[in-house]
């Protein structure tokens, strides 16, 4: 008999933690398992679907967000002899701590247990003969303001760069990979120091007053000379160090820069994603999956943020090179490009009549084949106002400076063209350069040119070795005599959504393919 071993763990204080343990039926471990002796009481009674998605429900990720969706419901513990009142009666804290449920034999050690699930805690309550406790997927630790460093205001001129009286309470920039044109706060308004970013910048590329390029001198080695010694008329000089720059003229217009805080190699969407996470305490993070994102698109992308959250930020590197992000079953943070399914020939778990319950083809909303991709790149985070341009600027730098986007195209009408209704596509990313968007307009344009299924897949059996440890974005094999489907020939699709019910071994999956 399978039994799902369920894991609590709470806090009476900020250092004393404890597990508590249940499961579907009575479980012990044996002294040689480790943790050794220790008793499962048989109090799980519901355990709430498991539900992951790649995107948006029921499209794919060339046309929706690349945050991975996860809802995993309520864990319900038999609680009608009261034994339970005082582990939930609120004098230990569950709240955001770690659950999690394992599956086992019932005369298997423990050794042999198989992780189905590692999530926060959300709440436990107590109701009347039972207990819910509410679990949440890990995303949630990403969806607050990503810095809650903010100027304080409390500038002494001419000393300091903490801003004067506007500034306060207001969010300090922060630069990541290359960004372009972007609108520093003044932070020193006797000594014209303004904050470009509060991570230490690579270098800053250009500096403009109303469109104009101002001459850099030579970068400060600290703050106290930066303070200390003004630039020369008209140039300015940077402190990389503390992400500023003062200038040696008063501005007549608009200040905007561009600058570079990372690497080309620590620039990729790969690598960001994972540096924003990191800066968030996440540390599970699969390191293949950043390395395959890296092999499968290492263009430079840059982000500015503010008061952004960090779920924000990581949705538009994502979709900038087409990928989706999220927290698998064990809570480990995984990414991944978005491809049509392609592995034609290789040995893939099989979805079929023999272990499916009941299939069916579902809109999705992608029945009209794209005919235009159009990419937004190099974005300009500050563009200039006609009316703030200096004389000295050329028409053609006007007219690029005032746009926010430039943006790269890929066209291809289908041949024969049954559709009367082409579809235009359009995608803004953080990408910096022509060459990487036009390479991804016309990958994308290779995904979403022709007419795609999904398929709705209810009761597949988990039970199966082959599918126990399926999960979202992996490719199977359909096999079915009907829809257009070989029997005996299968076909290649993508999971892009499943919801899971653990004690059943079941669960409903959305396929997605050519």
């Amino acid at each position: 008999m399978r039994l799902l071993l369920v894991e609590l763990t709470g806090y009476t204080d900020a250092s004393t933690s404890a597990v508590y343990r249940y499961a579907t039926g009575s479980y012990s471990t044996t002294p040689s398992d480790s943790p050794p002796n220790m008793h499962y009481e048989g109090r799980v009674v519901g355990l709430g679907s498991v539900s992951r998605s790649m995107f948006a429900a029921g499209q794919s990720g060339a046309r929706s967000n690349p945050r991975s969706e996860v809802g995993v419901g309520v864990i319900t513990l038999a609680n009608p002899d009261g034994a339970l009142d005082s582990v939930f009666d609120g004098g230990i804290s569950f709240r955001e701590r770690q659950v999690c449920v394992y599956a086992v034999e019932h005369d298997a050690a423990y050794s042999t247990a198989e992780l189905q699930l590692r999530a926060r805690i959300s709440q436990a309550a107590l109701r009347g003969d039972i207990v819910e406790v509410s679990i949440k997927d890990r995303l949630y630790e990403l969806s607050s303001q990503h810095s809650t460093a903010a100027y304080g205001g409390t500038n002494s001129l001419p000393d300091g760069v903490d801003g004067g009286p506007e500034l306060a309470g207001k969010p300090k920039p922060l630069v990541y990979g290359k960004v372009l044109s972007i609108e520093p706060p003044c932070v020193n308004t006797s000594r014209l120091i303004y904050h470009l970013s509060a991570r230490a910048l690579a270098g800053v590329d250009e500096v403009r007053d109303g469109g104009a390029a101002i001459t850099a001198g030579a970068t400060y080695a600290d703050q106290a000379t930066m303070e200390s010694t003004a630039p020369s008329a008209g140039t300015y000089r940077a402190w990389l160090a503390g992400g500023m720059i003062r200038l040696g003229t008063s501005p007549v217009y608009r200040i905007t820069a561009d600058c570079t805080a990372d690497s080309a190699g620590n620039s990729t969407a790969a690598q960001l994603l994972s540096t924003l996470a990191g800066e968030r305490g996440i540390t599970d993070i699969d390191a293949a999956d950043v390395a395959a994102l890296d092999a499968a698109n290492d263009a430079v992308l840059g982000v500015l943020i503010g008061g952004e959250t960090t779920l924000d930020a990581m949705d538009m590197l994502a979709r900038s090179v087409g990928a989706w992000y999220g927290f698998d079953r064990a809570g480990t943070l995984r990414m991944h490009r978005y491809e049509l399914p392609s592995s034609a020939g290789a040995a893939l778990p099989v979805v079929a009549p023999w272990n499916t319950q009941a299939l069916e083809n579902v809109p999705n909303g992608e029945d009209v084949p794209t005919e235009t991709v159009r990419v937004q790149y190099a974005r300009y985070w500050q563009p200039t106002g006609l009316g703030e341009f200096a004389g000295a600027v050329t028409e053609a730098d006007r007219a690029d400076l005032s746009q926010e986007w430039r943006v790269a195209e890929f066209t291809l009408a289908p041949s024969p063209n049954p559709y009367s209704r082409p579809l235009v596509a359009e995608r803004e990313t953080l990408l910096t350069t022509e060459a990487d968007a036009s390479a991804e307009a016309e990958r994308l344009h290779g995904i979403t040119a022709g007419v795609r299924r999904t398929f709705a897949a209810a009761g597949v059996s988990t039970a199966d070795p082959l599918l126990a440890g399926l999960d979202i974005d992996q490719e199977i094999e359909l096999r079915w005599p009907r829809y257009g489907l070989g029997e005996t020939l299968g076909t290649t699709m993508l999971v892009i959504e499943m919801t899971e019910d653990l004690i059943e071994q079941r669960t409903d999956l959305l396929l997605w393919g050519r």
